[in-house]
């Protein structure tokens, strides 16, 4: 953040570009997380699948 002072003017719009720039970057994080515990839930799938192939 600048040094804009607290209750100066142009504040606000500074806060509500900072705030949806955090909020942009948490929902790229959000998605690589999403895709991440997909592949594990797929890997894991794709495990118990193969290991009750391989007992029956």
């Amino acid at each position: 953040m600048t040094a804009t002072d607290p209750g100066g003017p142009g504040a606000d719009e500074e806060l509500a570009r900072h705030v949806a720039r955090l909020t942009d970057e948490d929902r790229r994080h959000d998605r690589r997380l999403l895709w991440w515990e997909l592949l594990a839930v797929l890997a894991v799938a794709a495990l118990l699948t193969a290991r009750a192939l391989w007992l029956t």
